[in-house]
């Protein structure tokens, strides 16, 4: 017997195991002490494009150091007991696809990606370009000469839509809905929307809040995800 058809939400929580602080939201957060739209909107990146972007190499090289925790895995491990598992994760970083999960889905973008501001072609961004901070004189550019960006959703843009369009598509469809380590202002609603259709909600986040519909495990997603993958399998086994 297969547990069915399994929609998970993912946020920066999962990824704090691995060494990649959240977002924002705890004291560890990269936005701790400082004003995001700094760093994170268009207008700061036409401003103060160096500054963006020597903040995002710097992101990037943690991300390629970092490796798959105990959540990311299960969640593949998830797979193996259920009909479909579809990741869809506010995460620009690639530990879904390095856990080897299938179906994944990105709101927010690929930090691994560059996108043309003229042009707006999207090409992968040059290993060899994230290993020194760049200056005015070397900030990247596109061959039509147009300033690249990171190819990351910022304040005031809108999500991808290739993730929007999975929302929409798995939620008639979904069994059990998993929301695993999201801030709720980046929840776009999707676990209220399954709450109300009456599918099962379980929501992993240590500092998660209790809410109608939804079953609170306030515990790191890296001890209860694999623990409740570990109980499932016994029970569908």
């Amino acid at each position: 017997m297969l547990l069915g058809r399994v929609l998970v939400l993912t946020g920066a929580g999962i990824s704090v195991a691995s060494g990649l602080p959240t977002f924002r939201g705890s004291e560890d957060s990269l936005y701790h002490g400082l004003n995001p739209y700094d760093l994170a909107s268009r207008d700061a990146f036409n401003r103060q494009p160096v500054t963006v972007w020597n903040w995002y190499l710097m992101r990037i090289r943690e991300g390629i150091k970092a490796k798959p925790n105990a959540a990311h895995l299960a969640l593949k491990e998830l797979e193996e007991i259920s009909d479909a598992v579809t990741i869809v994760s506010s995460n620009v970083d690639h530990l879904h696809q390095m856990a080897g999960s299938k179906q994944v889905y990105r709101l927010h973008g690929d930090i691994l990606e560059t996108l043309c501001t003229n042009c707006k072609g999207v090409d992968d961004l040059e290993m060899e370009f994230i290993k020194n901070d760049v200056t005015a004189e070397t900030l990247p550019r596109c061959q039509c000469d147009g300033l690249l960006r990171p190819n990351v959703v910022w304040f005031g843009e809108r999500p991808w839509p290739e993730a929007l369009e999975a929302v929409q598509r798995e939620m008639p469809k979904t069994d059990i809905f998993l929301e695993i380590g999201v801030s709720g202002t980046v929840g776009y609603g999707f676990t209220q929307i399954a709450a109300r259709n009456e599918i099962p909600v379980v929501r992993i986040n240590p500092d998660g809040e209790k809410e109608y519909g939804v079953t609170l495990i306030k515990e790191p997603s890296e001890i209860a995800l694999p623990r409740l993958v570990s109980m499932t399998k016994q029970l569908v086994g």
